[in-house]
């Protein structure tokens, strides 16, 4: 490393710095006090809602078995605010990107709507009177013009990511009407609404051409998805088919606990346990697709294999010893009853 490379770096590599570079970043004066975005501009009923919410979105960070590893309320409170004011944004990025399926989940569990949602972050997004308290401090005051278009571009910016967002919506539920009335009508009029459901879609349909497909979902992710995410799967906001997958893969590895399990949603270790045997049922059932000649690790390329080897009676055995655990006490399933003993014997 050079000298001016090591003055330069003992120079700015430094939290300070590092704090006044983020502060023009953020289009902030370098000296200036910047106070954190919090949810105390919200009333109290707000608030109230807000909280349910986030206890959902960080629920990581509560019920923990000691009260010292507990984040900070005020912590929870900006990040809460940080997620809000920037949803429109992230899900202008991404409309099914993890983070945005995280909060959307959230909000529906929370019951509350993703109106309410956006008002809320229009809410946080509108620009706040400088505090009394600042003002004494600021020797120099910087042009008035410039400061305030810089705050009204970016309340438009946000507007705009509502609207756009809303115009999505509207054109992904005008697609839907369209397909659904082609199906009534007669077929003379399919041809002639087609065209119409394609111009509405084509913006989305180039957003969708243009993600990447992502990596593989081991089985062990389902499994603790199914079990211990919130909300879980079979009460999330995904599609039926995603339920359906997801209820028959957690099925297939149901199988391959012999000895049966016991899931107690009370427990301080429940989570840990969830993980535990969704990683010993995964282990067992690459084990026994590795005997038949099959190296998929994927969740769906599995499930697919596991359906293959159903419908040949090969999972037979298996079924009845889950089926006679399912009688005993040896399995305790906080899931639902009818996604219990979904898989039946394939007669030959």
């Amino acid at each position: 490393m050079s000298t001016t490379n090591k003055g330069f770096n003992y120079i700015f590599n430094t939290s300070k710095e590092d704090h006044k570079v983020s502060k023009i970043l953020s289009g902030h004066d370098a000296d200036a006090k910047v106070v954190l975005q919090n949810l105390v501009s919200f009333d109290s009923h707000t608030r109230s809602v807000i909280s349910s919410f986030q206890h959902r979105l960080f629920s990581t960070c509560h019920n923990l078995q000691e009260a010292r590893h507990y984040v900070n309320q005020a912590v929870l409170d900006v990040l809460t605010s940080t997620v809000i004011r920037h949803y429109p944004m992230l899900k202008n990025l991404n409309v099914e990107a993890p983070a945005v399926k995280r909060i959307d989940g959230c909000v529906a569990e929370a019951g509350c709507s993703l109106t309410e949602l956006l008002a809320w972050s229009s809410h946080l997004a509108s620009p706040e009177p400088a505090c009394e308290e600042l003002k004494p401090q600021c020797t120099t005051q910087p042009p008035s013009q410039a400061l305030a278009r810089s705050a009204e571009q970016k309340i438009i910016d946000h507007q705009a990511t509502v609207i756009n967002h809303f115009i999505e919506h509207v054109k992904l539920q005008d697609a839907r009407m369209d397909a659904l009335e082609a199906k009534l009508n007669d077929p003379t009029q399919v041809a002639r609404k087609r065209h119409k459901q394609e111009s509405s879609t084509s913006d989305v349909s180039q957003a969708r051409k243009k993600q990447r497909r992502g990596a593989a979902t081991h089985l062990h992710a389902t499994w603790y998805a199914w079990y211990a995410h919130e909300p879980q799967l079979w009460r999330a906001p995904i599609s039926r088919q995603q339920k359906s997958d997801a209820k028959q893969l957690v099925a297939y590895m149901k199988l391959f606990l012999d000895d049966g399990f016991v899931l107690d949603a009370t427990a301080e270790d429940f989570r840990d346990k969830v993980l535990q045997l969704g990683t010993r049922a995964e282990k067992a059932v690459l084990a026994f697709l590795d005997e038949h000649g099959i190296i998929s690790r994927g969740s769906g390329a599995v499930l697919k294999h596991l359906r293959t080897l159903h419908r040949a009676g090969t999972l037979n055995a298996r079924i009845e010893r889950h089926e006679q655990l399912l009688q005993s006490a040896a399995i305790c399933d906080p899931a639902p009853g009818y996604t219990q003993n979904v898989l039946e014997q394939i007669s030959g």
